[in-house]
Formats: C-alpha cells, sequence, structure tokens
C-alpha cells in the first residue's frame, strides 16, 4: 500500500520514524538519510570500488548524452530530482549547449546551494535555478521552467527504492510535475549476479556502514532518541523473490526508543530497513514505465550490463 511506503508517506522526521518502526519489518525511509553529514557520506559510497552503480551511469550518460540533447531540443530546462553534488548532470551539461535552465532540486539545502554555486561557476551562460525540496511530495515548477521543453533527470537508481507499485505511482506524479510532451531520464539498476550486489551494498567500516549508520546521529541530534551507534551494525541482503537489495542495520542487543512520544522496543537481530533496492530488466521496467503512461524512446547499458539509463517520453498520448 502506498500509505505505508515510508518514502510517500507526508510526515516530517520525527513523525515518519515513528510510523516506520510501527511497520512490520521496521522501517526508517531511505529519503532521512541524505541529511547534509548523509549527503556527503553518501558521496564516499560513490567513490568506493565496489560501487558499481555510479560508473555505469555515468559512462552510459557520457556515450548517449549527444542523443539524449536531441531529443530534448534547444532552449530546454534539465530538472534534476535528488541533484546532491551534481556530479553526472555535468556529462549531460557538457552535451547540451543549447540547453537554457538547469533546476537541481534537493532535499539538503547546504549541498544543494554549494553544487548549484559550482555549477554556475563552470557553465557561465546557463541558468540554474535551484529548489530545496522533497521530490517525494508536490511542490510546483511552472513558474521556473514556463513554456521550455523539459527534461526530467532521475539518476542513481533511487526509483528503484521503492516498491514497484509505489514507484509507479510516484511516476505518475511526474505529468503534473514536469509538464504535458516532457521527456524522462531515469536511472534503474537491472538483475545481476548476486555476488556483485553483495559487494556493492556490504562494506563493514566502511562507506556505506557509515552513511546507514549516520540515521542514528541524525535521530540523536533532532530528537533526542539516545541511541548508540556502537549497539548497531549493518547488512545488506539480496531477497532473490522479491528481486532486492534489503539494506538495514540490526540492533546488537535488545534495545528500547522513544519517538515522537511512543516507546518502541529494538529486538537484537531485528532488521530495521532503511533501503530497498529492487532490480529490474529492460523489459520490466519499460512495462512499469507504460503502465504509468511513459513511453520508451530508448534504453541504454553500460558495456557490462550492470545498470540502464532509460529515456521516456509523455509527448502524445499517455
Amino acid at each position: 500500500m502506498t500509505d505505508a511506503e515510508p518514502n510517500l508517506a507526508d510526515f516530517a522526521f520525527e513523525d515518519s520514524v515513528a510510523h516506520s518502526l510501527s511497520l512490520r519489518p521496521r522501517r526508517i525511509a531511505s529519503k532521512w538519510l541524505y541529511d547534509d553529514v548523509g549527503a556527503g557520506l553518501f558521496e564516499g559510497i560513490v567513490a568506493s570500488p565496489g560501487y558499481y552503480a555510479a560508473r555505469a551511469e555515468l559512462e552510459i550518460l557520457q556515450a548517449h548524452g549527444p542523443e539524449i540533447a536531441r531529443a530534448l531540443g534547444r532552449g530546454g530546462s534539465l530538472v534534476e530530482l535528488g541533484s546532491g553534488a551534481s556530479t553526472k548532470v555535468r556529462r549531460l551539461l557538457d552535451a547540451m549547449p543549447g540547453l537554457t535552465r538547469y533546476v537541481p532540486v534537493e532535499i539538503s539545502e547546504a549541498q544543494l546551494l554549494e553544487a548549484a554555486e559550482a555549477i554556475r561557476g563552470d557553465y557561465p551562460d546557463l541558468e540554474v535555478t535551484p529548489i530545496a525540496a522533497d521530490f517525494t511530495k508536490d511542490f510546483d515548477l511552472s513558474d521556473v521552467v514556463g513554456d521550455s521543453p523539459v527534461l526530467g533527470f532521475f539518476p542513481g537508481s533511487t526509483l528503484c527504492n521503492l516498491l514497484p507499485e509505489n514507484s509507479e505511482t510516484f511516476m505518475r506524479r511526474m505529468h503534473a510535475l514536469l509538464g504535458a510532451d516532457s521527456l524522462f531520464l531515469v536511472g534503474v539498476d537491472l538483475q545481476k549476479d548476486e555476488a556483485i550486489l553483495r559487494r556493492a551494498y556490504n562494506e563493514p567500516g566502511g562507506a556505506i556502514w557509515d552513511f546507514n549508520l549516520n540515521i542514528l546521529e541524525r535521530m540523536n541530534s533532532e530528537f533526542g532518541a539516545g541511541l548508540d551507534r556502537s549497539d548497531f551494525r549493518h547488512e545488506a541482503i539480496y531477497n532473490t523473490e522479491a528481486q532486492r537489495i534489503e539494506a538495514a542495520i540490526y540492533p546488537l542487543r535488545d534495545l528500547s526508543v522513544t519517538v515522537a512520544g511512543q516507546s518502541f522496543d529494538l529486538p537484537a537481530d531485528e532488521p530495521i530497513v532503511l533501503e530497498y533496492s529492487h532490480k529490474y530488466t529492460l523489459e520490466s521496467f519499460a512495462a512499469l514505465a507504460a503502465r504509468a503512461g511513459w513511453g520508451t524512446l530508448n534504453a541504454w547499458t553500460d558495456r557490462e550490463n550492470l545498470f540502464s539509463v532509460h529515456l521516456l517520453t509523455n509527448r502524445g498520448p499517455a
């Protein structure tokens, strides 16, 4: 159910955590991992040797940037959802000299403004209009993009963090956000050998470990949860039946925590899921996109077929 999906539920941070801990399995929305500290830690994951997704996606964008630019045409706006450090988008910006406007959308305002200023410096002819927002909630782009052609850019397989039915709902929402006759460029992780996935998502004491355990520091800082990260470990497993990675933190002993006035038991070794990352085939994702009213113009993979980027359109009848 959509209303049971922590990433889509319309709660502030503390209320969201309380809602998520009442679910079974216990969950915390992955979007809350990206506070200012978490956003910086995530850049360390992107640079880590075992994390294939970023390298594969950059390879695809480098190879097919000119084709994507031609599909959008001159004078358009590029809207990036979850822009982070605005690293990957540079491959597109380099291929789009006729682009009028770049609109990065990011929940971490400090990272957003720093990245936007760097883009302005490196692309002085480009209008850069950052928006600090949670893209899982409704907001309006019309005053920013006007009547220009729009390309939405959703990199990094973030869409794969949602349950497939909720990904479909989210993509339907993108019609209203991006507007009629828009394009949508989406990064999607592919099904692959389980050993590759285990290496990418498990690094004891490394970047992913720090990134996921940082949620405890945020809970302590923002609403006094009183949890000690030394009482937890991180592990990601692959659920073969659901075709997804399930990344979680596990209490090392029985704990309890009070959130938004509610008390929650956290039994030892029972997961608190921070991220689902669903893996698709080119065909299964194209079918999901079609159910959400998006047609596939093209889909590309890297040379090792680890990752994919899909160029979708709602031009013409949906």
